[in-house]
């Protein structure tokens, strides 16, 4: 009797998360990477993406889906696959983009925690960005972020006005 040959059943890869998917998922966790998110960074999120394809085409019901399904994802296993599926996703220049979008929400109320600043290391390493990206993109958006014509105590001057 001749012995049976095992029958190896194909195991469908995995599909790579479309970019749009993996953009949005970025910018996501990088809102929820401190467990919280802030009105700030509500509205930050919506104006990062709305006006950028493929977003801008999605009405509230569509965007509110996409969101949803990637919460799902964030909460049963946490931010740090999600966000090395989705970095594997994008080209260079959509990780570039993506990174600088990521920097900018976890700003945008206007302090970091640690969580989030361990975030944003863990985005640079996931798309392998070099060390000049990841101080870069970060230090403009601190410069952009600045309060630059706040006075300080220091710098103001007393001036008289009665000569």
């Amino acid at each position: 009797m001749a012995a049976s040959a095992a029958i190896q059943i194909p195991i469908p890869p995995t599909p790579i998360m479309e970019t749009g998917t993996a953009f949005a998922a970025i910018a996501l966790a990088a809102v929820a990477s401190d467990g919280v998110c802030t009105r700030e960074e509500a509205r930050a999120l919506r104006r990062d993406l709305e006006f950028r394809y493929p977003y801008v085409h999605m009405d509230e019901t569509a965007m509110g889906t996409l969101f949803d399904q990637l919460l799902r994802r964030i909460r049963e296993d946490g931010h740090g696959d999600l966000m090395a599926e989705a970095a594997g996703a994008l080209n260079r220049q959509q990780q570039l983009t993506a990174f600088a979008v990521a920097c900018n929400l976890v700003r945008s109320d206007y302090r970091t925690t640690p969580e989030e600043e361990a975030f944003l290391e863990d985005l640079a390493q996931a798309m392998d960005l070099d060390a000049a990206e990841r101080k870069t993109i970060p230090d403009v958006l601190t410069i952009l972020y600045r309060d630059a014509l706040q006075p300080h105590p220091t710098s103001v001057r007393n001036v008289s006005m009665t000569g």
